[in-house]
C-alpha cells in the first residue's frame, strides 16, 4: 500500500513576517504586503540581512529602505513549512508599503514599466524611456519559493 501524504495548507496574510531558507547563507526575513483578493497570490518584500538561524521579528529590519526584492510569489514555501511565518507586524500599515512600479523584459520588445492596484490587479503598462536606470526597479511575474530563494542568493551575492 502507497502512502500518500497531502500538504498541509497554511493561512498567511497581509502583515505576516516569515522566514526564507537561503542554503548554507542562513536566513532572511520576508513581509507580506499585499495579497490578491481572488487569486490568493502574495506579493512580498524580503529585507537584507542574513540570519544564522531563524530570527524573531527584526523591527529595525522591516522597513523600506532595507528591502532588496519585491516579489509576487508562489506559496510552497508556507505548505511545506520551509517558509515558517513567525509573526505579525504590528501594526501593519499598508500605506507604508506601497505597491512599486515594476520592470517587465520580454523577448523581443522594449522593457516596460508595469503599474498594479492594491488588489495586484495590472492597471497600466508602458514603455520604459531610453535611458532610464533599470537597476533601481524590481523585475515584474511571478516566483515559485525556488526561485525567489536562489535569486535572494544571488542578491546577497552581489551585495557582499
Amino acid at each position: 500500500m502507497t502512502k500518500i501524504s497531502l500538504l498541509k495548507k497554511r493561512r498567511y496574510s497581509i502583515g505576516d513576517v516569515f522566514c526564507v531558507p537561503l542554503e548554507e547563507k542562513g536566513y532572511c526575513l520576508g513581509l507580506i504586503t499585499h495579497i490578491h483578493p481572488r487569486l490568493r497570490v502574495p506579493l512580498g518584500c524580503f529585507f537584507k540581512k542574513l540570519y544564522k538561524k531563524v530570527p524573531a521579528i527584526d523591527r529595525k529590519i522591516i522597513r523600506k529602505e532595507n528591502v532588496i526584492l519585491v516579489k509576487k510569489f508562489g506559496i510552497q514555501g508556507f505548505d511545506d513549512g520551509s517558509w515558517p511565518i513567525i509573526g505579525k507586524l504590528d501594526p501593519f500599515e499598508i500605506k507604508e508599503w506601497p505597491i512599486p512600479i515594476f520592470l517587465r523584459r520580454l523577448n523581443l520588445s522594449p522593457p516596460q514599466f508595469v503599474y498594479y492596484n492594491q488588489d495586484l490587479e495590472e492597471v497600466k503598462s508602458e514603455e520604459v524611456s531610453e535611458g532610464t536606470n533599470l537597476s533601481l526597479y524590481h523585475e515584474d511575474g511571478l516566483g515559485g519559493s525556488g526561485f525567489v530563494e536562489n535569486r535572494l542568493i544571488r542578491l546577497f551575492e552581489d551585495n557582499s
